[in-house]
């Protein structure tokens, strides 16, 4: 018999999720070599029985590559394959591939996900028969099966795939069940161990804390009980700014009475809806997560899904906790997608439009996901209704205007923008009327126009005074206003203050993006082997996978010319061409175009490899500031590939002491060059400028 309780020869595969990855084939495991086989496996397994597009299933096994490789792809498939039929002769043939990507033949209960879910459904119908002890054992059958962590060591990052989330919430709730069904069975001596773990570890989940005080009761251990209700509640007042609900209390209260069975004789749960206590969460969460208290505000928003039974209600919670999980880690999908399908359910298509406003912006922070992230903003705009003005309209539009900012799409942005400010003072939201401002200074700031850091200084002081606290993005777009009229002491002022507010209220969705800014801004400081350093950890890190990266293999490209180090120049400067192009924006491919201009010459390139180089820079730098990220070696490399400053100054750049610079080196004079990058800051450009006109 395999682990599914049929003969071996009835099935041909069987994959096992719920722990460390298993595959078996006609009973008979199947050895996976390496984390990309069992990835592949992995990711099919907890699709099934959907098909996986190639471009995602090559995401999944290579997360750190772009853009996916359809051949290595396809040579691990075969690799895969080839392990199933060493095993099975009819085994490889699970592995198919159909016009929607590629798909795992598992049939009815192929996964030990799939016996699981089985078993607790059946536990379902036994409870609801009042057959508890069935239901125990279906439910003890059930967590048998759990291994560990679903494909625990397949990924390092988890929470990152959307597969995986649902899985370790059907665990959480199995579990939850569990505990509820053998305490009303009598086991209390077992499960208050386990209760007393998870009250800690979940300091204001309701449900836990109200299992652990009928299990203190039916123990005999009021006192207990009375101290650890006491705890919870001021745990919950304190942290979350609300009361217990009626059912805990109601727990509570018996408990003084000494009954001996807490839950004996109760009064029958409230009908599921949005009760007081849900609501009262709600607005709380809300008013929490605006100042940007993201770990309290999800406290809020879970226990109020826990309470939630109208569909409307859970949809509203899941979408702010899609928005705190895209706050603290780049994450929400999961949420997000299942609160755009109910709200579309009940036709809520403003709310819907929210949801995967907020969707689009997780995807912007994923590799190789900007393309989706646009596709998803155009969807946000077809279910807008102009003609109704409503909050969550004018979120979506704030949120959309950011995304196509920095996409380069800054006349739809504008428009985006300009209708979610209007519907946000038409309807006195505060918050979105200043992130709408925001954003709109931000798309000004990218075309390289005069006045924007006034703007986002009275931007600044009204989250000051109306709000109480700046979010990150408005500092760290003051940092860079002030590296284009080159303040940079100012600029890294900024920016330690955004770095500051983000670690202090644990979002790290943003620390790649401000690290990334902050070892650019070391080496225009002139701390050269700090940069380099610091740019090697960014790159082992967790950074490495981050569109800012770009950034960072521009300021190694850099100092790899320094050194006259040209093979490690052109590896730097062709990844950060290639991670701009993937979804960097004209942002990142300047510099990542100015350093492979400077390759080029380097390398002696003839003139016609490098002429449309020179060309598409110059279409990039159009219109735009030269800022820091450029800094000398744009004038540098535009001088040494043969254009004079004339060719410059027909592309408009906006007016600042680095266009000062760049012109005085393409005039020929790197002494007023050098004293105007001294005079900024930037004595890293200084050095270099000195260097390449003693070569």
């Amino acid at each position: 018999m395999t682990e599914q309780g049929e003969p071996e020869g009835q099935r041909r595969l069987w994959c096992g999720v719920l722990g460390p990855l298993r595959v078996r084939a006609a009973g008979t495991d199947v050895p996976l070599h390496g984390r990309r086989q069992q990835a592949l496996v992995a990711t099919l397994a907890l699709r099934y029985p959907a098909a996986v597009p190639p471009r995602t299933l090559a995401h999944r096994v290579w997360p750190e590559r772009y853009p996916p490789d359809p051949d290595g792809l396809r040579v691990l498939v075969h690799r895969v394959r080839a392990r199933l039929r060493a095993v099975h002769p009819d085994a490889a043939a699970g592995l198919r591939h159909t016009v929607d990507g590629y798909q795992l033949d598992l049939g009815s209960g192929g996964t030990d996900l799939a016996d699981l879910r089985e078993l607790r459904d059946r536990a379902h119908r036994a409870e609801a028969a009042g057959d508890l002890a069935t239901a125990v054992a279906l439910v003890d059958r059930a967590t048998d099966l759990i291994r560990g962590a679903p494909c625990q060591g397949v990924w390092s990052d988890p929470g990152r795939w959307p597969e995986l989330v649902p899985v370790s919430e059907e665990v959480q709730a199995l579990r939850r069940l569990s505990l509820d069904v053998r305490l009303r069975l009598g086991d209390h001596l077992s499960v208050l161990p386990e209760l007393a773990v998870l009250a800690v570890r979940e300091p204001t989940a309701e449900w836990v804390h109200d299992l652990r005080l009928r299990a203190l009761a039916r123990a005999g251990r009021y006192d207990e009980a009375v101290t650890a209700y006491r705890t919870f509640r001021r745990r919950v007042v304190d942290d979350l700014g609300v009361e217990p609900s009626t059912a805990i209390t109601r727990t509570y209260r018996r408990i003084l009475d000494h009954h001996d069975d807490p839950t004996a004789g109760a009064a029958p749960p409230a009908p599921r809806g949005r009760t007081t206590t849900s609501l009262t969460l709600h607005r709380a969460g809300a008013w929490i997560a605006d100042r940007g208290d993201y770990r309290q505000a999800s406290h809020c928003f879970t226990a109020s899904l826990d309470l939630d039974g109208d569909p409307l209600s859970r949809a509203e919670a899941l979408l702010r906790l899609g928005e705190i999980g895209y706050h603290q880690t780049g994450g929400g999908l999961d949420e997000l997608s299942r609160a755009a399908t109910l709200f579309r359910s009940a036709g809520r298509w403003h709310q819907a439009a929210e949801a995967l406003s907020w969707q689009a912006r997780s995807l912007w922070l994923h590799p190789g996901e900007g393309g989706s992230a646009v596709r998803r903003t155009a969807e946000v705009l077809d279910l807008l209704d102009e003609r109704a003005p409503d909050a969550a309209g004018a979120a979506a539009l704030v949120n959309v205007c950011g995304i196509l900012a920095v996409s380069d799409q800054d006349a739809q942005a504008r428009r985006a923008g300009r209708l979610g400010l209007r519907w946000a003072r038409q309807l006195s939201l505060t918050p979105l009327d200043l992130r709408a401002r925001g954003n709109l200074a931000l798309v000004e700031l990218g075309s390289g126009h005069q006045g924007v850091a006034a703007e986002l200084d009275r931007v600044t002081q009204a989250y000051q005074d109306r709000v109480g606290w700046v979010p990150p993005v408005l500092w760290v777009a003051l940092a860079d206003a002030e590296d284009r009229r080159g303040r940079l002491g100012a600029a890294a002022a900024y920016r330690e203050r955004a770095l500051g507010r983000v670690r202090g209220t644990a979002a790290t969705a943003d620390v790649p993006w401000l690290v990334a800014e902050q070892v650019r801004e070391v080496f225009h400081r002139g701390r050269w082997a700090e940069a380099r350093a610091a740019g090697d950890r960014y790159l082992r890190g967790d950074g490495r996978d981050h569109r800012m990266a770009s950034e960072v293999h521009v300021v190694l490209a850099r100092l790899a010319l320094h050194r006259h180090d040209l093979p490690g120049a052109h590896h730097h400067s062709s990844t950060a061409e290639m991670l701009a192009r993937r979804d960097g924006g004209a942002a990142l491919l300047g510099p990542a175009l100015v350093q492979r201009l400077r390759v080029e010459v380097a390398l002696r390139r003839p003139r016609a490899r490098v002429a449309p180089v020179v060309e598409e820079l110059l279409d990039c730098v159009a219109g735009r500031a030269l800022t820091s990220s450029f800094g000398v070696d744009l004038p540098l490399a535009l001088r040494e590939s043969g254009v004079d400053g004339r060719t410059l100054t027909r592309h408009a750049p906006a007016d600042s002491p680095w266009l000062s610079a760049a012109d005085a080196v393409l005039a020929g004079d790197p002494a007023r060059a050098r004293r105007i990058y001294l005079a900024v800051g930037s004595r890293g450009d200084a050095r270099q400028l000195a260097t390449a006109a003693s070569g």
